[in-house]
């Protein structure tokens, strides 16, 4: 992963010169955007006793940011296309980074089933907005993808699609872009993580999304978006 060190050093010196620009930028997109609530921080949907369990963690995604209730935030909507076949569990933060996975599921796990099949990680948004080293991220993701499947047991650990940060719309297209080189750095640590790890699979997923996509703030997915990622998780599950 050397080239991927050396992508994110060149970013680096791209982005000394314009971040008062991107600051400022930053700065005054917090005051105008608008701070949707959370309706899923934890969500413990059962089904019967024998059922496999899933546990869906993450950032604000996870959270049920920008649905318009519980009903159709991720986790619910998953839960629904499953019907009686999965029980899943729900941790989500707005604002998590990979760092804070862990603390996340540790916070919630008297709350969680002693036993979890299936692990889905909602996470990367929040890495790239914060440029997060690409390997401070690979090293945070593959701890916490061990911890699931050497302390809890997870057979399967999906890690589904980093948000499509470069498609935002209520960002300028400067921000767009550096999210956007960032999040590719990213995911390559992602691709050699899948390479050495059998338990995990990245979900990628080709998107070219519309307006309907988002909720009212321009960054969050609104509820026909959680829709259509519960759907591409149902098919990954059930495949």
């Amino acid at each position: 992963m050397i080239i991927n060190r050396l992508l994110y050093f060149f970013e680096l010196l791209l982005l000394l010169p314009v971040f008062p620009l991107l600051y400022f930028q930053g700065k005054k997109l917090r005051h105008k955007i608008n701070r949707l609530p959370s309706h899923s921080e934890f969500l413990a949907l059962k089904s019967h006793k024998n059922a496999p369990n899933i546990l869906i963690i993450g950032e604000s995604t996870a959270a049920g940011v920008g649905a318009s209730r519980l009903e159709t935030t991720f986790a619910f909507q998953v839960r629904q296309q499953l019907q009686e076949g999965y029980s899943v569990y729900n941790l989500g933060k707005n604002g998590l980074r990979a760092e804070r996975l862990k603390r996340l599921l540790l916070h919630g796990q008297q709350e969680l089933s002693s036993k979890i099949q299936i692990g889905v990680i909602l996470i990367g948004a929040n890495d790239c907005f914060k440029f997060t080293p690409p390997s401070t991220f690979h090293r945070e993701l593959k701890e916490f993808v061990q911890l699931l499947t050497q302390t809890y047991g997870v057979e399967k650990v999906i890690l589904s699609n980093i948000p499509p940060v470069h498609q935002f719309p209520a960002l300028p297209w400067i921000i767009r872009f550096f999210l956007g080189w960032h999040r590719t750095l990213l995911i390559r640590e992602i691709h050699h993580l899948q390479k050495v790890m059998p338990h995990l699979k990245y979900k990628t997923v080709k998107q070219n999304l519309d307006k309907s996509f988002f909720a009212e703030d321009g960054i969050h997915p609104s509820d026909l978006g959680y829709e259509a990622m519960a759907r591409q998780l149902k098919e990954e599950i059930v495949s």
